[in-house]
């Protein structure tokens, strides 16, 4: 079986490790794996892998990129394929309307997964155009039936992405080597509690929740603690990552926020974290950057809506807050650095294993 997975780039995400994973499974199962995207630091990794990367700048929304279809055509029918996975917007568009030149006896099957909830409208629909469609979560499922579907005949399947039990485990501890390099860069973080956010550096997340959080934290406690943001910021989010400095200068924060920019080693920064959170200003379809760190049996808090919910009623229902609601989560942030509602419940739903062997089995199912 050959599988070609189209993603935007593959810089960092959680949507690129995703695709990371299904290569490397069906990879270990004997099946062809080629990705396209514009590239990206994981490109290394995926070859590394076995797999084939494919240079394509099909991800931005200009006429340009819609030229690209007819070229894309005649090298997807070169490819030979049995399988299309689209997983974002602007690639699915160019991808849709290619394979529509396509003859039916020798198109590829066509699969989509719906990795976010985004606005409704025409563009967005694109993600429920194939007959066979990926939810990565109950959410998800809901936002495409109740928006796009409705009663169309479509072969929506459920799976749950996932972590690597192996590596995210409860007894997981960072290496003697990484701490010592950890506390000689950041010396002030040994004695201090960590709370940590990972992401992007974009207003979609609203870091500026966490800032506002610190200011409550520092003015109604005594605990040493540091704020650990991990993410970068690239090109038009530059300007939001340097209004969130001006912010945390303005709240006399500088001592208590750092940027780390990205990480690699996210798994070890969230290992020696107290609480891990995600405050993002919309529901997400999923959120990975709540299931690491709980799956390593730190104390996530997270809006009760989305993806996100799900994750937390399975794992840690005490961290979920309604949205926007300030007091809610200080008040929980202080219980956890008080030393209380620390019980985890074991990871074994969100499992990376059981996301690659439902989507491989998803593969074969559409092309019997």
């Amino acid at each position: 079986m050959k599988v070609i997975q189209f993603i935007p780039t593959l810089d960092s995400g959680g949507v690129e490790q995703g695709v990371l994973e299904i290569s490397e499974a069906l990879i270990a199962k004997g099946h062809d794996s080629h990705i396209v995207s514009a590239g990206g630091r994981m490109v290394e990794v995926l070859i590394k892998g076995g797999a084939k990367h494919h240079q394509w700048n099909i991800h931005k929304k200009n006429l340009f990129t819609l030229s690209l279809v007819r070229p894309l055509r005649e090298w997807i029918v070169s490819m030979k394929a049995d399988i299309i996975h689209v997983r974002s917007r602007m690639p699915a568009w160019v991808v849709w309307r290619a394979l529509k030149g396509i003859p039916i006896d020798i198109r590829p099957k066509l699969i989509s997964t719906v990795h976010g909830l985004h606005s409704i409208n025409f563009y967005s629909a694109v993600m429920t155009k194939p007959d066979n469609i990926i939810a990565v979560s109950n959410c998800s499922k809901d936002y495409i039936i109740n928006n796009y579907t409705k009663s169309q005949s479509k072969n929506i399947r459920l799976i749950y992405r996932g972590v690597d039990n192996s590596s995210y485990h409860m007894d997981y501890k960072p290496s003697s080597s990484w701490l010592s390099e950890w506390y000689e860069q950041y010396p002030e973080t040994h004695r201090s509690k960590l709370l940590t956010i990972a992401g992007r550096i974009s207003p979609l997340k609203d870091f500026e929740k966490i800032i506002y959080l610190a200011k409550s934290i520092k003015e109604s406690s005594s605990h040493s603690f540091k704020v650990l943001i991990a993410g970068e910021a690239k090109d038009k989010h530059l300007k939001y990552l340097n209004k969130l400095k001006n912010l945390i200068k303005s709240l006399d924060l500088s001592d208590e926020i750092y940027f780390l920019n990205y990480r690699k080693d996210i798994k070890d920064i969230f290992a020696i974290s107290n609480i891990a959170f995600n405050t993002s200003n919309k529901p997400e379809s999923f959120g990975r950057s709540v299931l690491e760190p709980l799956s390593l049996g730190i104390p996530t808090i997270g809006y009760n809506r989305g993806g996100v919910k799900e994750i937390l009623q399975e794992l840690y229902p005490y961290g979920a807050v309604e949205p926007n609601n300030h007091n809610d989560l200080l008040d929980k942030t202080l219980s956890i650095l008080n030393g209380n509602n620390l019980d985890i419940k074991t990871n074994s739903k969100f499992l990376t294993s059981e996301m690659c062997h439902k989507t491989i089995s998803f593969y074969k199912e559409i092309l019997t």
